[in-house]
């Protein structure tokens, strides 16, 4: 069944097809009651839909926003695999999709990434996921494109920002760890990057200690990636360390990986070793024990970036720099050092 058009609404209502568009596009005052509601009737009775492309053609506007989510760790697969972005980006599309935006996802390589497609989808705006200051970034600023970059730390003023006080938030967590008894605390994380997310809360965690008088250890510094795997990974590399009591992991999903791993070595958890984690993912209550961890709200850090480059893209008055804030939820990983 071939798709209605402005013009059968219009042979259907009996009103010219300018008519139906005033209607369509919110200039009902310049038809009557009785004429909108045939309109209507008719757009109901027919299935019509608005053609999106055609009203980009005229507007100059998609009502499409991009999310694009770069490599970071040489990773080929979608990043959703990481159920940190699969969260997040939800938290994006509701917000957008309320806002009456529409969403399109991608993930880039760094290295020759290509974003052609930007300019043939016609996009009104970009939110980017932890890029860094390379190529990638090169390529954004010569787009004339409004763009939120999210856990980023480019200072440029042609971007937006969202994020969190990574290295703050790291503090707290450690600081915890000690105020619970531990001195020897490991850190367990993903690539360390100038400029980066990790490098943030990996200098966090070493003024933690250093506020406590106790000495950074270069040796209890555990980096691979941000995976399950690593975190299983790292944790017969942590058991060689036979005084360490306490595990600050970077990101959940680490953690996770590294309590499995634990459990495998036979160690009770958290007689012998406390874990904590960073990002209170859902999977972080899915875990044995469960895990005392850093919220840093991901949903609603995701609804939030959806909102801000609407307002972004609606003229309106919109910081630009925006800073969630972070707590420590308390639950099993983590017992007091007698």
């Amino acid at each position: 069944m071939a798709r209605a058009t402005i013009k059968d609404i219009a042979l259907a209502a009996n009103v010219s097809p300018m008519t139906v568009s005033n209607v369509i596009n919110g200039r009902a005052a310049k038809a009557s009651a009785e004429t909108v509601e045939r309109i209507n009737a008719a757009i109901a009775r027919l299935g019509y839909t608005p053609n999106m492309s055609a009203r980009s053609l005229v507007s100059n506007a998609s009502r499409l926003v991009g999310v694009l989510i770069p490599f970071t760790e040489n990773q080929n697969a979608l990043l959703l695999d990481n159920p940190f972005y699969a969260e997040i980006v939800s938290g994006i599309e509701t917000a957008l999709r309320a806002e009456g935006y529409y969403m399109m996802l991608s993930g880039v390589g760094e290295r020759g990434a290509k974003l052609d497609i930007l300019t043939s989808w016609n996009m009104d705006g970009l939110i980017v996921l932890g890029v860094y200051k390379e190529a990638l970034y090169e390529q954004l600023k010569a787009r004339d494109l409004p763009t939120l970059l999210i856990d980023s730390y480019i200072d440029d003023d042609h971007f937006y920002r969202l994020g969190i006080n990574d290295e703050q938030a790291a503090f707290e967590a450690v600081t915890h760890l000690i105020a619970e008894g531990h001195r020897d605390i490991a850190v367990v994380t993903g690539v360390i990057r100038t400029d980066g997310v990790v490098e943030r809360r990996i200098a966090g965690y070493r003024r933690a200690l250093e506020a406590a008088g106790i000495a950074y250890d270069p040796s209890l510094v555990f980096s691979g990636s941000v995976t399950f795997d690593w975190g299983s990974g790292a944790a017969s590399a942590l058991a060689a360390h036979p005084n360490v009591t306490a595990a600050f992991c970077t990101a959940d999903l680490i953690a996770a990986g590294l309590l499995a791993g634990l459990h495998k070595l036979g160690k009770r958890i958290p007689d012998d070793i406390s874990v904590m984690g960073f990002d209170n993912l859902s999977i972080s209550t899915m875990v044995y024990p469960a895990l005392t961890t850093v919220d840093q709200s991901i949903a609603e850090k995701g609804r939030l970036a959806g909102n801000l480059i609407a307002s972004i893209l609606s003229k309106r008055a919109t910081a630009r720099e925006t800073f969630v804030p972070t707590t420590i939820v308390r639950r099993d990983s983590v017992r007091r050092r007698r």
